[in-house]
């Protein structure tokens, strides 16, 4: 379903969110009627009162194919598609009828491709409008990259906010292929080429170099947060926290219950009901 998934490529995404992934991927999609059928993005809702409300659920993706959406579907698992987010947000610059924005996110994060670019979307839409999130569930790793953006975050008390970190997980297959009597080959050029093939083990080099990539994108995420709130280092090493940690940590402002909670509190801070 989604092609880098098991690349040897940097995720930002929570452990329960990979294994959702990977579980969606190999889901029998041959099985599914109209696996082939075109399917349309989700319609941009109306604003409310000057306030225009985004639900933002699933794991944050740059592309996804028609039968994946589909697939998605079905299955109940949202997805954020960047291209579609960022082109909403564009349209909501220049709609004079918003005045804020609320990204309600649902989300244990997803690829690096496409997360800073969706950020930058955020920040560069909070230079026009009023900027806010909100999660009652997660807005754990890319999600928060997102999030974080924003002129204020809010959080249910019980919801999972964080997780500042990055992961490539790789499977070293080659004691099993041995064990079948197989192994693998590879012929390539340069040292780098083949990192993390099935039935393969890194060599230090290789391993050095998926670390610095994995480095890289972390030192990029941490910068993007810092620019916008004070989070102290040790708060930044991957984990999560409930709703409540996270205020206290400073990752979010202020806690709310509900949605509707903190739609009221931004339509008497920024507007009023007509």
């Amino acid at each position: 379903m989604i092609p880098q998934l098991f690349t040897p490529a940097p995720w930002l995404i929570t452990l329960d969110g990979y294994a959702l992934l990977c579980q969606s991927a190999t889901a029998p999609h041959a099985t599914v009627q109209g696996a082939h059928a075109q399917t349309a993005a989700p319609a941009t809702p109306a604003p409310v009162d000057g306030l225009l409300t985004l639900h933002l659920s699933g794991p944050i993706v740059r592309t996804i194919t028609p039968i994946a959406r589909l697939v998605e579907n079905i299955y109940g698992h949202g997805v954020i598609v960047v291209p579609e987010v960022t082109a909403t947000l564009r349209k909501a610059v220049a709609d004079p009828a918003i005045h804020t924005v609320l990204l309600v996110i649902d989300s244990p994060g997803g690829s690096v491709n496409g997360t800073p670019e969706l950020a930058a979307a955020v920040r560069e839409l909070s230079r026009h409008k009023h900027v806010y999130a909100f999660t009652a569930g997660q807005m754990c790793s890319a999600a928060y990259w997102v999030a974080s953006q924003a002129d204020g975050i809010y959080a249910a008390p019980s919801a999972r906010v964080g997780s500042i970190g990055v992961i490539l997980p790789l499977v070293d297959s080659s004691a099993y292929f041995a064990k079948l009597g197989l192994k693998v080959d590879a012929v390539t050029a340069g040292k780098y080429k083949g990192a993390g093939l099935t039935g393969t083990s890194l060599t230090e080099e290789q391993r050095a170099l998926l670390q610095m990539q994995v480095n890289e994108t972390w030192d990029a995420f941490k910068a993007a947060v810092n620019e916008r709130r004070a989070i102290a280092d040790a708060d930044m090493e991957g984990q999560s926290f409930s709703g409540r940690q996270a205020r206290d940590k400073g990752l979010v402002d202020a806690l709310a219950n509900s949605e509707e909670e903190v739609q009221d509190k931004l339509i008497r801070r920024h507007g009023r009901r007509f």
